[in-house]
């Protein structure tokens, strides 16, 4: 039976955003506010393959007779092409706000008119952006301004891990491998702090090392619990894709051949040498905006360089891939690229709490 097949057999009815039933109901809660004359547009915050657009179109199948949802795949260059409905609904949902500006010059004009909007409308924003997308635009433009909700996507448990993927498959078809080593965290962790220095203007971040609990819970749990080959699989996809229910599918799919499921093969990505400055400075674009064109890398790189010997390090690499006509960072991937570019301080992680 090929994989197709085995993903058909035995469907049945799931919570229409698994993992995301909290955040589901504080918009619901901010909807019935803005019904009663309390606007506050939303910002939905997540990395690639977070699940930003699962909950949006779920919002937007519950509201789907008083809403309008607007989808962005690719950079948004001209005014009129924000919205066709003109927020014609009360409610107006927009997947993907990381393509309304590109770090170029010139490259945020469509956000300000987006903003200037939005800001006039009585409609009720709520929106998604790449959260890397989202602590840069916010130091610029100052966008919370606009959306005072700020809502970030909860890494899935390893129950809820669990039931996105197994949502296609009925349990009985499927075998686990036990034996599983669960790859643990880094004991230390490094978390960014804003220090001010008396010669600069701004805070500088530096970062600041702290124990990592998570590694010593898990291991407590290890000790304590006795799991079964299925639990022992899913914990470790969970761990290993840092609760991104995209990543943890692109794990699942690379360690499933129908019917049995095998992890103990499997090799998280490493990057073997350290990136270029360059090279680090196109795959942090990419990673802030999802899916972009060799045209708009080329536009970011502001002909100081050629991005091709860069595209090709970074495909051989096995970082990012081609999708619909431009680039993304690859889902396995995603952890990994996401630590280096912090560390590297392409990317930023935020500073104050929501």
């Amino acid at each position: 039976m090929s994989g197709d097949e085995a993903e058909s057999r035995g469907r049945i009815d799931h919570p229409p955003c698994i993992g995301f039933q909290n955040e589901f109901e504080l918009i619901q809660e901010i909807i019935s506010m803005y019904r009663s004359g309390t606007k506050q547009n939303v910002a939905i915050l997540g990395l690639p393959y977070s699940g930003r657009s699962t909950l949006l179109a779920a919002l937007n199948g519950e509201y789907k007779d008083s809403s309008y949802l607007v989808e962005y795949n690719s950079r948004i260059t001209k005014k009129r092409e924000l919205l066709e409905s003109r927020y014609s609904q009360p409610i107006i949902f927009i997947d993907g706000c990381q393509y309304l500006f590109s770090r170029r010059i010139g490259g945020f004009s469509v956000l300000d008119d987006f903003l200037e909007e939005v800001a006039s409308s009585p409609s009720l924003f709520i929106t998604t952006w790449n959260l890397h997308a989202w602590n840069y635009i916010r130091r610029v433009r100052e966008v919370e301004r606009f959306f005072p909700k700020i809502i970030r996507l909860s890494p899935l448990s390893d129950t809820e891990m669990r039931e996105c993927i197994l949502k296609d498959y009925t349990e009985a078809e499927l075998q686990f491998i036990g034996d599983v080593d669960i790859e643990l965290p880094s004991l230390l962790r490094f978390t960014p702090y804003p220090v001010k220095l008396p010669w600069k203007s701004e805070p500088v971040e530096i970062p600041l090392p702290s124990v990592n609990i998570d590694r010593i819970s898990l291991r407590r749990q290890r000790k304590e619990m006795n799991l079964s080959d299925e639990e022992l699989v899913f914990q470790k996809i969970t761990r290993m894709a840092g609760g991104n229910p995209g990543v943890g599918k692109a794990i699942w799919k690379k360690s499933f051949v129908y019917p049995t499921v095998n992890l103990k093969d499997y090799v998280p990505m490493r990057m073997p040498d350290p990136l270029l400055r360059n090279d680090a400075f196109i795959l942090g674009i990419i990673a802030m905006t999802g899916n972009i064109s060799r045209e708009e890398l080329e536009g970011a790189a502001g002909g100081e360089y050629s991005i091709c010997p860069t595209l090709y390090r970074l495909l051989s690499l096995g970082v990012i891939m081609k999708s619909n006509g431009g680039y993304q960072v690859c889902p396995e991937a995603l952890l990994l690229v996401n630590e280096m570019l912090l560390k590297l301080r392409i990317v930023w992680e935020s500073t104050t709490h929501d």
